[in-house]
């Protein structure tokens, strides 16, 4: 009976995505065309990638298209996690629908879950036309070890999905959800090094993107997509920023 709830929900889930825009537009095309756009300005230079500032390699020893392709990738699971589930969940309590998902029995968990594997399939849908369009148009490099670029993008997807909930338990509004999550969304986006590498950043923002999830979703996604090995400390960050956050969202979910 739970698992047939999952299915349910997970199709009305996909059902309700494809015809919502906004979600679409801004959660695919967005990472795809800001990927575009600053692999064009930078290029693929090799002598680039052996840039110093601050006593950091700015491109990690990698061109800038392969580091802007590798990072891109990241922001689609920042911004499902940040946007489109929160204003999606604050919605459906403004009209009502969870409390009658509620009182259908349907648990947090199988919401949840339902959402992440939304999550997850938009991933799979934009990731490959991400890499594919960089590695046609800039000859990016695709992917060394492709199961360390898998795992740290699951290690990203429930720690965004803990941060999403945990908006949506929050605030009170789709509205003031939209208007946060766009908040964080860009506020991360700048400094977490998908568009200055962090390199060239000032030390206080450096500083504070070392706190931010973006920063080591980023790192994650590259270091294994770059053959630099998986990174285990970024991982444990996106871990426990799926604890922090995903604990009292499930305690304190408000479902009216």
């Amino acid at each position: 009976m739970a698992m047939r709830g999952y299915f349910a929900m997970t199709r009305a889930e996909f059902r309700l995505f494809r015809r919502e825009p906004f979600s679409i537009v801004f959660v695919l095309a967005f990472p795809l065309m800001m990927m575009m756009l600053l692999s064009a300005v930078f290029g693929n230079d090799q002598v680039d990638a052996q840039e110093v500032e601050n006593g950091m390699l700015v491109w990690r020893g990698v061109t800038p298209v392969d580091y802007y392709t590798a990072a891109s990738v990241a922001v689609i699971i920042a911004a499902l996690g940040l946007m489109t589930l929160p204003i999606d969940l604050v919605g459906y309590r403004e009209r009502g629908i969870l409390r009658r998902l509620r009182s259908s029995s349907v648990s947090v968990w199988t919401l949840v879950s339902a959402q992440l594997t939304l999550a997850l399939m938009t991933f799979v849908a934009g990731a490959p036309l991400m890499g594919g369009v960089a590695w046609l148009a800039y000859d990016a490099t695709l992917p060394q070890d492709v199961i360390g670029v898998v795992v740290a993008l699951l290690f990203g997807t429930v720690a965004f999905g803990a941060i999403g909930l945990l908006l949506a338990t929050v605030m009170r509004s789709s509205r003031s959800a939209q208007g946060i999550g766009l908040l964080l969304f860009f506020a991360m986006w700048s400094i977490s090094g998908t568009t200055p590498p962090r390199a060239v950043l000032p030390s206080g923002l450096r500083d504070v993107g070392n706190a931010l999830p973006l920063t080591h979703l980023v790192t994650a996604v590259q270091d294994p997509w770059f053959g630099f090995g998986w990174s285990a400390t970024d991982l444990a960050v996106l871990a426990a920023y799926t604890i922090a956050a995903g604990a009292p969202a499930l305690w304190f979910f408000r479902w009216d």
